[in-house]
């Protein structure tokens, strides 16, 4: 599948207000202590709530009130989520919590797979058999190269690489 060069780190999940100029600031704080990123996906968190109000309408699993999810997407609207994941991650968390940013950090698999059809069908599969949910995933990849990275959140970390590993 692919080279599990970096298998386990640590995610940082990033809240930054929702305004011009906010992720110049946070990339600026990591380039001075020369932190590269290897992966990031930003998320409107007012975006997020709708898409789930929307989805869960639809399936008429909506178990809230309209009125309470509005109320949500208000205080929500002013945010986003940024999850990064970075060569130097514990250098990164201090430098973010010492510039005040409100940091989160959970640990999650950074994986190498092969750039071709069906690979990240294989992860999710295996996850599948081994009844393990996976939570989110973000990838990255040029159209020619060779392989891809994937960053992985699941529940259970140790068992997800133990499946990757086999």
């Amino acid at each position: 599948m692919g080279d599990l060069t970096m298998p386990r780190t640590n995610q940082i999940s990033v809240f930054l207000p929702n305004t011009p100029g906010e992720l110049l600031k946070l990339c600026e704080h990591l380039r001075g202590a020369n932190i590269n990123i290897l992966a990031i996906s930003i998320q409107n968190a007012k975006d997020y709530v709708e898409e789930l109000y929307k989805a869960r309408e639809r399936s008429g699993r909506r178990t809230v009130l309209a009125e309470s999810y509005r109320g949500v997407l208000r205080e929500s609207a002013d945010y986003s989520v940024i999850r990064l994941v970075v060569d130097q991650p514990d250098a990164a968390e201090k430098i973010l919590r010492n510039a005040t940013y409100t940091v989160d950090v959970e640990p999650v698999i950074c994986t190498n797979l092969m750039n071709k059809p069906g690979v990240l069908g294989e992860v999710a599969g295996r996850f599948a058999q081994a009844k393990i949910n996976i939570d989110y995933v973000y990838g990255s990849v040029m159209e020619d190269a060779k392989q891809s990275i994937f960053v992985v959140h699941i529940p259970d970390i140790d068992k997800g690489l133990r499946l990757l590993e086999e």
